[in-house]
């Protein structure tokens, strides 16, 4: 196994210890702590776990595409994330619906992740005209995502014991 894939089947592991232990963590917290907004402009625990299953429902469309394709023009909804967590109300989903979809996602993947074919790794997501991303560096970042996000929900309960 080359260095690239081994870095990849260390990220697979990650993403699904990561969210294990999350789901296990956040299951029994109250409705009221998981609607908390530590500010106007924050989102709560469950509007967190909405945009990290948006984002890996926009991964999930490029890890699969550019294993088909050289170079993927496909859109990034960044700048539209808030709109995305709005639109899908996640602040009203059911609280066992939203992590169980979360993590039943996530396990895909990771499996995408530890499936993926070497020879696509170089493939790249035309973000923008200056901006391109390899699939390789795509997949890392994913986990980096997931783990700057799961920080923000430790930050939002412990803003919630200290109000």
């Amino acid at each position: 196994m080359n260095d690239k894939m081994h870095k990849l089947v260390q990220v697979a592991d990650s993403i699904e210890q990561g969210v294990n232990a999350a789901v296990e963590r956040l299951r029994d917290i109250p409705e009221q702590t998981l609607r908390f907004r530590p500010s106007e402009d924050a989102w709560s625990i469950k509007e967190i776990i909405g945009h990290l299953i948006d984002s890996a429902a926009n991964n999930h469309q490029r890890f699969v595409r550019l294993q088909l394709v050289e170079q993927l023009t496909f859109p990034d909804y960044g700048q539209d994330n808030i709109h995305w967590v709005r639109i899908q109300n996640y602040q009203d989903r059911k609280w066992e619906e939203l992590l169980e979809l979360w993590r039943h996602f996530n396990i895909q993947m990771a499996y995408i992740i530890r499936s993926v074919d070497p020879a696509c790794l170089s493939h790249v997501w035309q973000l923008e005209a200056k901006t391109r991303v390899t699939l390789f560096d795509l997949m890392v970042d994913y986990l980096r995502h997931l783990e700057d996000h799961l920080d923000q929900i430790t930050g939002t309960l412990e803003a919630f014991e200290e109000r």
